[in-house]
């Protein structure tokens, strides 16, 4: 598909997802979202967001399941890259000789955008890939036309991407689907914060450049930010995100009155015991579980099971 009928299809999609209601957050990493969000990804706020690629890093290395001798690792969905730099270059450093890299996403710009990053970083001394696939879809064989001739791959699932996810337990199951018994998981994910941090986290999402990168999709499709009200509530274990049409607004076969609202972004956080569940529902069997003191990431490392759900 051309990068022309991929936008025409994303736009398409967009709008019939504004008119039931919901976008899915996925739409705010395609296309020329895919440029805001590198731009709101290299901001200290959002840095101080991400679970440390150290801690990771080091919670993999002490698993019962760590296999020393891994070189190809694929991470879905890797955002611009800065991340994945420093969990490549935290798991080298600590002995693990990862020789290949497969970057998945749904959105294709930023798969370039992420891979830019990695060639600067890594200069030639890292085999790069990228396959474009959608985790909420349903299981395509991107990872296994990759995988190599033998030995287990070690897939990356990190930050709040799973969070993002519509659906996580059916995305969950989708990965494990692709994989093969033994191959490995690292996966982490924001914990729920206790009632007196809430105020907290909800700064990061007050922020003129996360209401950029949250509405960067809707004026791709030509709405005007000035005609946008964008408000973010949190409930039960969920940060929601809504936009509420100040005028009248005509997009294509769209007609949405003032007053009109939507879902535009969701960030789901998770309870410890709530987390591992899912991952064991979805077809994987935990190895590690890491939750430092005070620490509002969770870190899991997994095997899949020998027949996935």
């Amino acid at each position: 598909m051309s990068v022309h009928d991929e936008n025409v299809l994303h736009r398409h999609t967009l709008l019939r997802s504004i008119a039931a209601g919901q976008v899915p957050l996925k739409f705010a990493y395609v296309g020329s979202a895919a440029y805001t969000h590198d731009r709101y990804a290299r901001t200290d706020d959002y840095a101080g967001m991400m679970a440390s690629a150290e801690r990771e890093s080091d919670a993999f290395l002490r698993s019962r399941c760590c296999d020393p001798t891994v070189a190809d690792l694929a991470e879905i969905g890797p955002g611009n890259g800065e991340h994945s730099a420093a969990l490549l270059a935290a798991l080298r450093a600590k002995g693990l000789p990862i020789r290949r890299y497969l970057g998945v996403d749904f959105s294709s710009t930023l798969l370039d955008i992420s891979r830019r990053t990695l060639d600067d970083r890594f200069e030639g001394d890292l085999a790069i890939d990228t396959a474009q696939w959608d985790a909420e879809s349903s299981p395509a064989p991107v990872i296994e036309q990759w995988r190599p001739a033998a030995g287990p791959v070690l897939v990356c699932l990190v930050g709040g991407t799973l969070g993002n996810f519509e659906n996580p337990l059916h995305g969950l199951r989708n990965i494990a689907r692709m994989l093969h018994p033994g191959d490995l998981l690292l996966t982490s994910a924001f914990l729920r914060p206790n009632s007196g941090a809430i105020n907290s986290s909800m700064s990061a999402y007050r922020t003129d450049e996360f209401r950029r990168a949250a509405l960067e999709p809707m004026l791709a499709v030509g709405m005007n930010a000035s005609d946008l009200d964008l408000s973010i509530a949190y409930q039960d274990g969920i940060f929601v995100g809504e936009v509420t049409l100040r005028k009248d607004a005509h997009l294509g076969f769209l007609r949405l009155p003032r007053g009109y609202s939507f879902r535009c972004f969701v960030s789901r956080r998770f309870d410890p015991g709530e987390f591992v569940g899912l991952l064991e529902k979805a077809g994987w069997s935990i190895y590690k579980t890491d939750v430092e003191p005070d620490s509002d990431h969770i870190t899991v490392v997994a095997s899949r099971d020998e027949e996935p759900l």
